[in-house]
């Protein structure tokens, strides 16, 4: 299939040369109306393949029509994003309502009767039990990022949602990754639905390589993510299992003054704009964060994610491995563990895994870079630290044994 002639400009603005596989299954069904759970690989489109038929759907200043649900504050404004300058193409609004952000100022922008929302579901929950939004005319809802939108906490939020809109209402589902849900939609949701699955093309993420680094104690770990840190060429993000490990990581990295910048959920909407900005401008060039950045964030030229440890599963880490080698492009995925980690993650995932370790520069070797005395990866300024402390030691040894002699 070509490209729309609508959107024709805007792909050559961007660099576009065709519909990706995904956009090209997805547009015909979903113009056509039919319910859908369309999944493809991280980085192949899918934002712009539920955008294109959506917005052909719309009727200009005929009130809210398009119901977009996202897990996080920071996936819901990127779509936002995504959206604007193609809504105007067919003289339409959208906006955003996501938790953290002013609800004042988003009551205000509701008058402006935007035909498209895009909202998370705790911000749209408060807004719908108060009647400042109502539901009863829609005609398509998306739930994006779907394997995380219907799992056992937000299930029955999002089926709250949905039974607020009109009985034909049309349904479509996004996901990088399964859930055992899609196997029984009819169930939950009363339709059947059209699935198009891709998630076995790996035409997007070919240029992704796949790297285990034996380090097993956070010394090690800190040491190599300051190394990263100071590389030039390196822009990457660390993602951690749980805020403890997160919390106790950062505060070992202010302690020895390493430019960062952090996501965390317990962050100020405003604080999370902040560090997302400073890093996508590359003014900083390392991230470290939980897995609320790990969905669906397109940031460009990311060259290295970092699992601090083992994921705890197979789709979270097709999800944290995708926030580089996007649309083709290459990108390193390295996990930290021991010999038993290293088993666990070739098991959980289908790519070769390589054993590698970090030099002093940030780059990726074949061969350690140890302390003699330590047995560890260390830096130059820790060897310097290593060699001071021998001395310091020695010194102290010399004066006991000279305080035995007599």
């Amino acid at each position: 299939m070509e490209i729309p002639k609508l959107y024709q400009d805007y792909f050559k603005q961007n660099h576009f040369e065709a519909l990706t596989k995904i956009q090209d299954a997805v547009y015909m069904p979903f113009k056509e109306g039919k319910d859908l759970v369309a999944m493809a690989p991280t980085g192949s489109g899918k934002t712009l393949g539920f955008v294109m038929p959506m917005l052909e759907t719309l009727v200009p200043k005929d009130g809210l029509q398009v119901l977009i649900l996202e897990p996080s504050q920071e996936l819901a404004m990127q779509v936002r994003d995504v959206i604007q300058p193609l809504a105007k193409l067919v003289d339409c609004k959208v906006q955003a309502l996501t938790g953290g952000a002013n609800p004042t100022r988003q009551l205000k922008k509701l008058k402006e009767k935007p035909e498209i929302i895009v909202a998370t579901l705790g911000r749209l929950n408060e807004l719908t039990e108060s009647r400042k939004v109502k539901l009863g005319k829609i005609n398509t809802v998306i739930v994006d990022e779907a394997d995380e939108m219907l799992n056992e906490s937000k299930l029955e939020s999002v089926r709250k949602i949905i039974s607020q809109m009109p009985a034909d209402v049309q349904m479509t589902f996004f996901s990088a990754t399964g859930n055992d849900i899609f196997q029984d939609m009819h169930k939950w949701f009363g339709q059947d639905f059209l699935v198009i699955d891709q998630r076995h093309d790996t035409t997007y993420t070919a240029g992704i390589k796949h790297y285990f680094v034996d380090a097993n104690n956070e010394f090690v770990k800190n040491a190599i993510l300051r190394e990263l840190a100071h590389s030039k060429k390196f822009l990457g993000i660390v993602f951690f299992n749980n805020s403890r490990s997160l919390h106790k990581t950062v505060s070992d990295m202010n302690h020895n003054k390493t430019n960062f910048v952090v996501l965390d959920s317990k962050m100020s909407s405003q604080q999370r704009k902040t560090a997302l900005q400073l890093f996508s401008s590359k003014k900083v060039n390392l991230l470290l964060t939980t897995d609320v950045a790990a969905r669906g964030m397109d940031i460009d030229d990311i060259n290295m994610i970092i699992n601090y440890m083992i994921p705890r599963d197979n789709s979270e880490y097709v999800h944290r491995a995708g926030r580089t080698g996007r649309m083709g492009k290459s990108g390193s995925v390295i996990t930290f563990g021991n010999s038993h980690d290293m088993r666990n993650l070739q098991e959980m995932i289908e790519s070769p895994v390589t054993k590698m370790y970090v030099g002093h520069e940030g780059q990726l070797t074949k061969k350690p870079v140890f302390d003699k005395n330590k047995r560890h990866h260390t830096s130059k300024s820790q060897s310097t630290n290593t060699k001071s402390k021998k001395r310091l030691r020695d010194q102290k040894n010399k004066g006991k044994r000279k305080f035995n002699k007599k």
